[in-house]
């Protein structure tokens, strides 16, 4: 029989969360659409931007009101989610996301423009927030971190649509100036594959045993966790006793937001959990996203030049992400954080050297390093950070607070963006490259924060992972992974054998 540690999720499962990560898609156009939006010449002569004298703060408000609407989006989604389900959440945020793609790409102002930024930013971190949430759910513990990968190899195919769709479009002229307008209203497939999907995919088994729906949730942990050669389903029942007797237990011990401030193992996770996200973002990595095209243009590149460096880079960003599934669980979670830091690191503080001796001047040697280093940047970035900014999250609360968890998650990382991106125009011109001196700073510190405290989750059920933070966890089934790490890390045991220690109620018992 097939090996149960490497085994329990099949292509099913894939195409499943394949369907949902549509959702992750919407989010990365519609956060990356702007990039070459700002591109166009003919965006800024219909808006007026060419001669407008606050054109900087204009296009800073672009940016900052879409995360302005993500953090609202991201902030009441936990209660929506926890109350309706993870699919009403997925419909919602798609739904949002489709009609301000849609508006958008008719705006007849800057102040419309603007107004339907804000709300494709709830609808985006909406979506933003319940794909991994769901995707956490929903697949079993080994590999898990290869599957959550998906969602941000998605998102990256929304950045790369997104920039070559804008590249394509700023070689169409035409007479009314309006090549801006077609890419924005792309924007509206992703919407519609990812609620198209919905009527295929089930909802997470966790939120249906919070709801009590515990036939419905055996049936779909016994679906998704069952390879078709496996001759019972040994594996799926006790995966979902072990389950189902955490939420129970969990859930009998409720405690509310301040409580988790006063509970060290809850305080923990919430520092994390906001944190986390909240230092990512504060690398720089959505200002170089956002702001590509003014980035290239300081350093010497004409427009033409600057969409296709920006396409390229987030072509780069979307293979990272690929390549990530590779690595992503062969390093403990904590390690594999500080590699991409320290990445990061460098790439910046050599970004900052370039732009301070040779911005301004015909140096093109060092000035096409400085877009190299961008480049080296995103790499680290999308190998080693952009999957776990999303999967640790959903792994380091327990059940009946992990939406919460990750909507606060998604809201630090909203906020990271508004100070961040509303800055950047007017910093970029007052300051310049002292700017990433702010990135740089944040980095190098949050490389010993990560190093030095945060647990590994890696191969660990959900239900085990409260362990780590020094919470009490039910003591019925219990999944033995130590002879799965060992075998992984190269210390011996039985590789990829998967035990249970089974002191609880028999599953028919529990139906």
């Amino acid at each position: 029989m097939e090996n149960p540690a490497r085994r329990p999720y099949t292509w099913k499962v894939v195409f499943m969360i394949i369907g949902v990560a549509w959702g992750s898609a919407s989010y990365g156009y519609a956060g990356s659409i702007i990039a070459t939006t700002l591109g166009q010449p003919s965006f800024y002569a219909y808006m007026g931007l060419d001669s407008a004298p606050n054109a900087a703060a204009l296009i800073g408000t672009m940016n900052g009101l879409f995360y302005a609407g993500g953090f609202i989006g991201a902030t009441g989604i936990g209660k929506v989610s926890d109350r309706y389900g993870r699919k009403f959440s997925l419909a919602l945020g798609a739904g949002i996301t489709l009609i301000s793609n849609a508006l958008l790409a008719g705006s007849v102002n800057t102040t419309m423009f603007i107004i339907f930024r804000f709300f494709q930013g709830i609808g985006a971190f909406i979506e933003l927030a319940t794909v991994p949430l769901w995707i956490t759910e929903v697949v079993p513990p080994k590999d898990r971190g290869i599957l959550c990968d998906i969602h941000p190899i998605f998102a990256n195919v929304g950045y790369v649509t997104a920039s070559y769709v804008g590249v394509g479009f700023y070689y169409f002229k035409t007479a009314a100036g309006n090549e801006w307008r077609a890419p924005l209203a792309l924007g509206c497939l992703p919407c519609i594959l990812g609620l198209m999907s919905l009527a295929f995919v089930p909802e997470s088994p966790r939120y249906l045993l919070i709801r009590g729906k515990t036939e419905q949730a055996w049936k779909i942990v016994r679906d998704l966790h069952h390879a078709p050669n496996e001759l019972d389903h040994s594996f799926a029942e006790q995966e979902f006793t072990l389950m189902r007797e955490q939420i129970l237990f969990e859930t009998s011990n409720k405690v509310s937001v301040m409580e988790m401030l006063r509970t060290p193992s809850y305080r923990k996770r919430l520092i994390i959990g906001c944190g986390l996200p909240f230092v990512l973002m504060s690398s720089g990595v959505l200002v170089i996203n956002n702001y590509g095209t003014l980035l290239y243009a300081g350093l010497g590149f004409n427009p033409e030049q600057q969409l296709h460096l920006q396409a390229g880079w987030l072509a780069v960003s979307f293979v990272c992400n690929v390549l990530a599934v590779l690595v992503v669980e062969r390093l403990p979670r904590p390690y594999l954080i500080t590699v991409g830091l320290v990445g990061a690191l460098f790439a910046l503080v050599s970004e900052c050297a370039i732009q301070a001796i040779y911005l301004g001047t015909d140096n093109r040697s060092a000035l096409s390093a400085g877009v190299a280093m961008l480049y080296v940047y995103v790499f680290f970035f999308g190998v080693f950070l952009d999957g776990p900014m999303f999967f640790y999250l959903g792994e380091i609360f327990p059940t009946h607070l992990r939406s919460t968890g990750m909507t606060m998650g998604m809201a630090s990382l909203s906020l990271a963006n508004i100070i961040w991106l509303q800055a950047a125009p007017t910093a970029f011109v007052t300051i310049g490259w002292r700017y990433y001196l702010f990135f740089i700073i944040i980095t190098f510190l949050s490389i010993f924060w990560v190093f030095f405290t945060f647990p590994d989750t890696r191969n660990l059920p959900l239900e085990e992972i409260s362990r780590l933070f020094g919470d009490e966890a039910h003591q019925g089934s219990q999944i033995n992974t130590s002879s799965v790490n060992a075998a992984e890390e190269g210390k011996g045991g039985d590789e990829g054998h998967l035990e249970y220690n089974d002191t609880s109620t028999p599953l028919k018992q529990l139906q």
